[in-house]
C-alpha cells in the first residue's frame, strides 16, 4: 500500500532531476542532446511496446526528427536559391494543410515577412539572411502539431483493429509544438528587423534562442517519458 502511493511520487522526483540535470549538462553540445533525445524515444517505446498509442506518439516524433535532420543536411547543399524555393512551397503546402488550426496564422505570418524580406533584399541588392529555414521549422513543428491532432483518425485508420485513443501526451506535445513554432516565428522576425530595418543589435531572440531550445527539447522529452511512465506503473504496480 505504501509503495502504490509514493513511489510515483519517488520516481517523479527522480526523473525530473535526471532531466533536469541532462539538459544542463548537454547545453552546447547539440550533438549529445540528439543523442540522449533519441535514446529515450527508443526506450520509451521498448518499455511501452504494447501501448499503441505511446507508440503512435514516438513515431510522429521520430519522423519529425528525421525531417528536420533531412531538411538541415539538404540546406547545407550549394543550390541556395533552388532550396530555398523548394523549402518555401513545402511550407505553404503544409499552411494550405493545416489552415484549421489557429495557430496556421504563425506560418501564416512568417511566409508573408519572410518572402517579403527576400523581394526587398532583392530589390536592394542585398544578401537575404537563411531566413528560410526557420519558415521551414515554423512548418515542420505545425505539421507535427496538426499529426498529434489528428492521431488518433489516422491510426484508426491504419490498424483498424487496434483500440486506438488520445492521451494526455498527444495534448502535451500538441500546445509544445504551438509554442516551438512561435519561437520560429519571433527569430523570422527579429532577422528581418536587423536585416531589413537595420538595427543590426537587436539579437534579444537570437540570444534567447539556444537556452529557450534547449529547455523545451529538456520538457519535451521529460514530458514524452514521464507520460509513458504513468500509463505504465499501474501495470508495474499490479504485477
Amino acid at each position: 500500500m505504501l509503495l502504490s502511493h509514493y513511489l510515483p511520487k519517488m520516481i517523479t522526483a527522480l526523473l525530473g532531476g535526471l532531466f533536469i540535470f541532462a539538459g544542463i549538462y548537454t547545453f552546447g553540445n547539440p550533438l549529445l542532446f540528439d543523442r540522449l533525445f533519441i535514446c529515450i524515444l527508443v526506450f520509451t517505446a521498448i518499455i511501452c511496446r504494447k501501448n499503441i498509442n505511446v507508440l503512435g506518439v514516438v513515431i510522429i516524433l521520430v519522423i519529425q526528427r528525421l525531417v528536420e535532420e533531412t531538411a538541415w543536411s539538404i540546406s547545407e547543399l550549394e543550390y541556395v536559391d533552388l532550396i530555398k524555393a523548394a523549402f518555401y512551397f513545402l511550407s505553404i503546402t503544409v499552411y494550405w494543410k493545416i489552415k484549421y488550426d489557429n495557430a496556421s496564422r504563425l506560418l501564416l505570418c512568417g511566409l508573408i515577412i519572410s518572402i517579403s524580406a527576400e523581394f526587398y533584399l532583392i530589390f536592394k541588392h542585398q544578401e537575404a539572411p537563411e531566413i528560410y529555414w526557420y519558415v521551414a521549422l515554423l512548418a515542420s513543428y505545425l505539421f507535427a502539431r496538426h499529426l498529434f491532432f489528428m492521431r488518433v483518425a489516422y491510426m484508426s485508420d491504419i490498424i483498424p483493429k487496434q483500440k486506438v485513443e488520445s492521451i494526455n501526451l498527444d495534448w502535451q506535445l500538441y500546445k509544445l509544438n504551438a509554442f516551438f513554432a512561435l519561437l520560429q516565428l519571433l527569430m523570422i522576425a527579429e532577422y528581418v528587423i536587423r536585416a531589413v530595418f537595420g538595427f543590426k543589435n537587436i539579437l534579444f531572440v537570437w540570444s534567447s534562442y539556444p537556452y529557450l531550445a534547449q529547455l523545451c527539447y529538456t520538457y519535451l522529452i521529460w514530458i514524452v517519458f514521464y507520460e509513458s511512465y504513468r500509463l505504465l506503473i499501474p501495470k508495474l504496480l499490479r504485477a
